[in-house]
């Protein structure tokens, strides 16, 4: 239930609270120097002008000192404490030095002694705490959550240097780096964002030799753009702590900062446009969110004007923005500061959230025509992008939502965010608290209706069904599940027997909230003449959504109407495993090894049978053989691992999950497993820490969610 206001209420009431003694404090400092450190009337204004320069002297040495030393050497913590322990040895030196007397001397003394005494007792603060981002994710996390998510994973990196706190968690088969505590990169969800950053404007240019990349984050952009033929990348980050947590992120960078074309530039990216001189092909920023301190210049006309003179003739800005936590009003605003620059802009919507603004001093419509050979040419950046789904063309365009008519008609009238009024630094924060935005997303593909682009509409009106397909997968990686949805959707409409499909439109119901039109959707699909693909399809979405009599029952009717489809008879398995009904699994399972004996399904059914008779000795044999035939079989190591537990074989059943976590790291159910073998075994911090990883991953699981609690409680496992 948090609100800007409530939220602004009760930060100045602890600011105030914290602050005004010391405020108070300070202001008596001064006088009480005078008093003091004066003497004879005749020295009176010498001694004045003394302390006043040793004052001044000292409270810039301390400003220096603080930010370009101590915090970067130190940390925030210890340096409160060294400072806050020097500063009460200074006042006990004052006190005594005074002339005080008695119980006066006594007081102040002890006061002295007892700050100092505190500022060494000072107890360390809990890192997860502190860089859990609790001010911008805690209002709409439930009662739990945020305690879960300090659990899950593990802190991998952590530093407090001058300009921020970075961090780098890892959790759930999920890296991330977080600055101030706000996510700014992970090698999950944004994979497709930090990728097109990089590969969508070096594909607008026809020869990009030279690049900047301002904002090094997971250095993901910047491994991408050494895959497209450039001479050099020049990296602007102001943070050396965010160059150091970017190796967490070498396999996913291609260990991009140590490439001889890779040059680091420690220091403010901003300055660097501003002040230089060197001409670059591409610049491509990628800051924060505007309304965290400082950001906003980085959206202001001056900046793009002086980042378009930094451009080759050719030369292209891609410039990130956002659709999330973010006003109307403000999205149009940082648009129209953009177009003010380059009229003749593009805006592209990557997922449901993130926005590229591309602009060029030249012409871009060549550019956008020429995209899909230069990607054909260039198979370097052909083969990165298919890392994150993108298998052709189609996938890029398909996101361009309006060029320059469409961009102007959309921010038309909206307030420009310049050096002297960068509004959305005050404006924004509300947006991160309000509920009742305006949907951004929507707004962005109404204008793509009303503006069309030639290029998008051509390629959108002759997409097949696999291309749609596989744009579904790309942007259901990208956790952008309701875009996701509508492609499975139009795929299914034009091939409604690709399993691939079907199996997307599955995985994209439940996090799109369409259960209603999936069914609808599998069901016309299954049609009157059967569709055998489709009708499995609907069975197992019948299972998911916890109708598992009727999903059963159609498996049923599957296989009778065709006995020896292996697909179908894998599907029926599957649910009989579930509800561990070991009696009609039995047949299924004896079908499936006459029909394919080496198949992984007969394999791992079988398996599964031996384990649900309680005969965990077979079930380890057969699940060794199943994963020895198939290594990368992750549910047959997670069984392989829960026979080994029954068996009591705990070390090779830790390393069964382990291994089985290896090939799949986001199976709720494995780190559910695991936790429990570690809570058995008496370690129970480990235990805790799986099963908040099982429910980051599955809220919804009871069983995690019941081991979790109980293992807080102290209580034993069920």
């Amino acid at each position: 239930d948090a609100t800007f206001e409530t939220v602004l209420l009760r930060q100045v009431l602890l600011v105030t609270a914290w602050l005004l003694p010391l405020a108070l404090a300070l202001g008596c400092a001064f006088p009480f120097a005078i008093r003091t450190g004066t003497g004879a009337d005749d020295r009176l204004g010498a001694d004045l002008g003394l302390i006043y320069a040793w004052n001044t002297v000292g409270a810039i040495a301390g400003a220096l000192a603080a930010g370009f030393v101590i915090v970067p050497w130190f940390g925030l913590h210890t340096s409160l404490q060294v400072l806050g322990g020097a500063a009460a040895l200074a006042a006990l030196g004052v006190t005594l030095a005074a002339g005080l007397r008695g119980t006066a001397r006594v007081a102040a003394a002890t006061g002295a002694l007892a700050a100092f005494a505190a500022s060494l007792l000072m107890p360390a603060w809990n890192q997860e705490l502190f860089v859990s981002g609790a001010y911008k994710y805690a209002s709409s996390m439930t009662a739990d959550a945020l305690q879960i998510s300090l659990h899950a994973g593990q802190l991998a990196y952590y530093k407090e240097g001058a300009t921020a706190t970075v961090s780098v968690r890892q959790a759930a088969g999920t890296t991330s780096l977080a600055i101030d505590g706000k996510v700014d990169a992970s090698n999950s969800g944004d994979m497709l964002t930090q990728r097109l950053l990089a590969h969508v404007p070096l594909l607008l240019h026809p020869a990009p030799k030279t690049v900047a990349v301002l904002g090094l984050g997971s250095g993901v952009t910047v491994g991408s753009a050494l895959t497209h033929p450039v001479d050099r990348v020049d990296v602007l980050e102001i943070s050396p702590e965010v160059v150091e947590a970017a190796r967490f992120f070498d396999p996913e960078n291609g260990s991009a900062l140590r490439d001889p074309r890779t040059h680091v530039v420690v220091g403010d990216g901003r300055t660097h446009i501003l002040l230089g001189s060197q001409q670059y092909d591409t610049i491509i920023s990628e800051p924060s969110n505007p309304w965290m301190a400082g950001i906003a210049s980085l959206f202001t006309r001056e900046f793009f004007a002086a980042a378009r003179a930094r451009l080759t003739p050719n030369g292209v800005l891609c410039q990130w923005a956002h659709t999330y936590d973010i006003s109307g009003d403000d999205l149009k605003s940082l648009i129209a500061t953009f177009a003010s620059v380059f009229p003749d802009g593009t805006l592209w919507l990557v997922g449901e959230g993130d926005v590229l603004l591309i602009g060029s001093p030249a012409p871009l419509g060549p550019q956008i025509a020429a995209l899909g050979t230069r990607l054909a040419e260039r198979q370097g950046a052909a083969a990165n992008l298919r890392t994150v789904g993108v298998t052709g063309p189609f996938a890029l365009l398909s996101q361009l939502i309006a060029d320059g008519p469409g961009v102007r008609a959309f921010a038309a009238g909206a307030r420009l965010q310049t050096d002297d009024h960068p509004s959305v630094e005050f404006t924004g924060p509300r947006a991160v608290f309000s509920r009742s935005l305006t949907d951004n997303t929507a707004a962005l593909r109404a204008l793509a209706a009303e503006h069309p682009v030639q290029a998008a509409a051509e390629a959108r009106r002759t997409a097949t069904a696999a291309e749609w397909r596989d744009r579904g997968t790309m942007l259901l990686e990208a956790s952008a599940a309701r875009s996701a949805w509508g492609d499975f959707d139009s795929a299914l409409r034009l091939d409604p027997r690709d399993r691939r499909t079907l199996d997307g439109l599955i995985r994209s119901a439940a996090m799109a909230n369409r259960t209603g039109e999936t069914m609808n959707a599998l069901r016309n699909a299954a049609g009157p003449a059967p569709n055998v693909e489709a009708r499995i399809a609907l069975s197992r979405f019948l299972t998911s959504v916890g109708n598992v009599e009727d999903g059963a029952r159609l498996a049923f009717a599957i296989v009778e109407a065709a006995p020896s489809d292996v697909a179908a008879l894998e599907q029926l398995a599957s649910i009989l495993a579930d509800v561990g009904d070991k009696d009609r699994l039995a047949p299924v399972v004896a079908r499936l090894r006459a029909l394919a004996p080496t198949s992984d399904a007969a394999r791992y059914y079988s398996a599964t049978l031996r384990f649900l008779e309680g005969r965990a000795d077979l079930a380890v044999t057969e699940a060794r053989e199943l994963v020895a035939a198939s290594p990368t079989h992750a549910r047959g190591q997670n069984l392989l691992g829960a026979a080994l537990a029954t068996l009591g074989r705990r070390d090779e059943a830790r390393e069964a999950f382990q291994a089985s976590l290896r090939v799949d790291p986001r199976d709720a159910s494995t780190y559910t497993n695991l936790a429990l073998l570690e809570i058995e075994g008496g370690n129970t911090p480990a235990g805790l820490q799986r099963l908040a990883e099982a429910l980051t991953l599955d809220p919804t699981s009871a069983g995690a969610r019941d081991a979790y609690t109980r293992a807080l409680a102290g209580q034993p496992s069920r």
